[in-house]
């Protein structure tokens, strides 16, 4: 009968415990960020594509590549490209305080509760993005339609890539 009396108590301290666990400080990059990003380089070139990865130590790489005008994806929905297709390559590193203001504008335009799909047969509009932090992944696909909090995120990691590194998010359908 003993451990019946504290099984109510055990159970609230749980709740406590793992919800606390569980909150996302949007002022602390977590250990565990990975940030992909696969948005449209501008200019003349014919459908190419740049991926851009950032690591929690502000380590970044970039690959420019032609697309074929497809963007292809594996079984998990990730996009990806071939060797043959990547035309330029690179690195980069951000500062902590470029990192902070990633993460505060990651968590401002609520990434994680963002639907994984918006995508439309006619627009401008594309990016591919991939968060990992806090033991969570989320990765959301959006092409032909504008979504202002996918915007806010590639404006900001285009602000703090190096100037020869370009981004372009297009204007799309606005819903």
């Amino acid at each position: 009968m003993a451990v019946q009396k504290h099984i109510p108590f055990l159970l609230v301290l749980s709740m406590v415990i793992g919800s606390g666990c569980s909150t996302i400080d949007p002022n602390i990059l977590p250990s565990d960020f990975i940030f992909i990003l696969d948005a449209r380089s501008p200019g003349k070139q014919t459908a190419q594509n740049r991926n851009i990865q950032i690591n929690a130590e502000g380590e970044g790489r970039y690959e420019r590549y032609n697309t074929g005008g497809v963007i292809h994806q594996d079984e998990n929905g990730m996009v990806i490209y071939e060797n043959n297709q990547v035309v330029e390559t690179g690195k980069f590193k951000l500062h902590n305080d470029q990192l902070k203001q990633l993460w505060q504008v990651i968590n401002e335009n609520g990434f994680f509760q963002l639907t994984e799909d918006y995508r439309m047969a006619m627009g401008y509009s594309y990016a591919f993005i991939v968060i990992e932090a806090d033991n969570r992944r989320h990765q959301v696909y959006n092409i032909g339609m504008e979504v202002p909090e996918i915007r806010a995120i590639v404006e900001q990691v285009s602000a703090m890539l190096p100037k020869s590194v370009l981004l372009e998010y297009g204007e799309g359908f606005v819903p």
